[in-house]
């Protein structure tokens, strides 16, 4: 019984056809040639395909493609190898439809509503801000009396020296503090709900 393949391969051989040849005429890869002579259907497409590659080359052999493809119904035998999609199908399958589109915008929210809750809940571990404007660290002063400035994240409490500090709308404070002859520590601190507190320590010496 003869076989398809080894048809191919005797009239391609016969005529002095190299594979690399036929498949630049036939403009197909070198390799799709090699499994039809080998009757490799499992490294070719849908039968479709297969049937189109095989016309082509066997009229380019000279054989009767009619006579070529009854020997491949006879030897393919469809149940041996799993159902092959077609290139065209498989674009299909990656076109967006109403409901994909639909499904992708719940999906990224969810996404955008996690990220959100991840940024809140980092934003409340960690220390708020807090920086101080006035006095300067370890100065001398000749006046009792001195005014602490500063700035902290909005909504953040501040107290200094265990009193409370007012702070406005963009995270500005200031707070009066009386000197005691020689050396004055003031410690200021702005804490959130739920955060560490962020504290800073600043020495001033009062000049008699």
């Amino acid at each position: 019984m003869q076989r398809l393949g080894e048809l191919l391969e005797a009239k391609r051989r016969g005529k002095r056809i190299s594979l690399k040849k036929a498949a630049k005429n036939l403009s197909l890869k070198k390799e799709v040639l090699e499994s039809l002579e080998k009757e490799d259907w499992q490294t070719l497409p849908e039968p479709t395909f297969v049937k189109g590659f095989l016309t082509n080359y066997a009229s380019y052999l000279g054989i009767d493609p009619d006579f070529a493809l009854a020997l491949y119904r006879r030897g393919y035998d469809e149940a041996k190898y799993p159902h092959k999609v077609s290139p065209l199908k498989q674009k299909r399958r990656l076109m967006f439809t109403p409901n994909k589109l639909a499904a992708l915008s719940f999906s990224l929210s969810i996404l955008a509503f996690l990220i959100y809750l991840s940024v809140q809940y980092f934003s409340i571990l960690s220390t708020p801000q807090l920086d101080i404007i006035n006095p300067q660290n370890d100065a001398t002063t000749g006046i009792p009396i001195v005014i602490v400035q500063g700035s902290t994240e909005p909504g953040a409490v501040v107290s200094v020296n265990g009193e409370f500090a007012a702070v406005d709308e963009s995270g500005k404070f200031e707070k009066e503090v009386k000197l005691k002859a020689g050396k004055n520590q003031i410690e200021v601190i702005s804490s959130k709900k739920l955060s560490p507190k962020s504290k800073k320590t600043i020495t001033l010496r009062l000049s008699q």
